[in-house]
Formats: structure tokens, C-alpha cells, sequence
């Protein structure tokens, strides 16, 4: 596809036309499944995380302002649904060996897989974040500071507080204020 064409399909895209969908079924299915398969080993559920993205990209209101934007969008969410995959996978197989071990203290395992399945639900939601909001929130989270981001990102201050204050009102209208100041507590350094 020619640049003037990328420009095209993202107009289009960001503008839900089928035809625009079918160019990105087209052009990316097959490497994206490809790209989960790395991860999670298994060709049905690679297909299953590349489908809803699809479906999230159709549903959801997002705008993709340049081709690397775009792809960056792509290759992140399928990489981040794979690996959330994997860990509820582990939280699934830890539950199957704690059950069959004999004496095993049910409640403590319980609230441990319930503490697992937030924080894989905190980072789904993270990831429903606009681009480059979710990467300063990430940098955030990994114990960054403002000017830190901002220099990184060559982005003003102002920029990341407010990327950063968009990230927590959409964590707390999905998780609910208690919830997310009780992870965010626990997760941040």
C-alpha cells in the first residue's frame, strides 16, 4: 500500500467503513496471528486475541492519527491481550495444582487468584487507554516522574499530568474509586 493509500485506509478506518476493515483484515490478519502465536503457542487462541481486536477496533471510538500510531496501536494490543492470556492461564493452572494438594488453605488461594484476576482486569482496562495516554500511565506506573515522561516523550509537564489525570478518571469510572485507589496503592513504587 502507497503512503497516499495508508492515509486513505486510516481516514476511512478511523471512519468505520467496511471496506477499510476488510483492507485491515486483508493486510494484517495473517502477521498478527503470526505475532500471538509467538506468544501464546497456540494458533486458535492467537486467532481468537487478533478477532477482538478486530471487534474492539469496530466498537470502540478510536482515531489513529498516523500509520506508526496505527501499527503501534496494533502490535501493542495483541502482544498485551496475549500476555494476559498467559496469566490467567498461569492463574488457571496455580488453581488446578493448589486444588489437588492436599491441606490446601482454600480461602488464602481464593483471595489470591481474585487478586490476580484484578490486577489482569486492571491491566485489560489499561490497555483500552489511548496510545500514547496508556504509555505515559505505563511509564507512570513503573515509578517515573512527570519530568522524567516528559523528557522522554519530548511532551510538556502539562501534557503528562493531564494524560495521566485522563488515565485515572477512566480507571475509576471502570473499576470504581475504591478499587482503583487500593490497587494503585499496591502497585506503584
Amino acid at each position: 500500500m502507497k503512503q497516499g493509500n495508508y492515509n486513505l485506509f486510516l481516514k476511512q478506518l478511523n471512519e468505520k467503513h467496511l471496506d477499510a476493515f476488510q483492507l485491515l483484515y486483508d493486510y494484517y490478519y495473517k502477521i498478527l496471528v503470526l505475532y500471538a502465536i509467538n506468544f501464546v503457542e497456540q494458533e486458535v487462541i492467537a486467532e481468537d486475541i487478533v478477532q477482538d481486536l478486530f471487534i474492539s477496533i469496530w466498537e470502540k471510538d478510536v482515531k489513529f492519527d498516523s500509520l506508526t500510531a496505527f501499527k503501534t496501536f496494533l502490535y501493542n494490543s495483541v502482544r498485551n491481550s496475549s500476555l494476559n492470556y498467559l496469566k490467567h492461564l498461569q492463574v488457571e493452572e496455580k488453581f488446578a495444582r493448589a486444588s489437588q494438594q492436599k491441606g490446601a488453605d482454600t480461602d488464602e488461594l481464593f483471595l489470591e487468584i481474585e487478586e490476580q484476576e484484578i490486577y489482569r482486569q486492571l491491566f485489560k482496562i489499561i490497555e483500552e487507554l489511548p496510545v500514547r495516554c496508556r504509555e505515559i500511565f505505563e511509564m507512570h506506573l513503573h515509578g517515573k516522574k512527570n519530568d522524567e515522561i516528559a523528557s522522554l516523550l519530548t511532551l510538556s509537564i502539562e501534557t503528562v499530568k493531564t494524560q495521566k489525570k485522563r488515565a485515572m478518571r477512566h480507571l475509576r469510572r471502570r473499576l470504581g474509586v475504591l478499587a482503583t485507589s487500593l490497587l494503585l496503592t499496591n502497585i506503584l513504587p
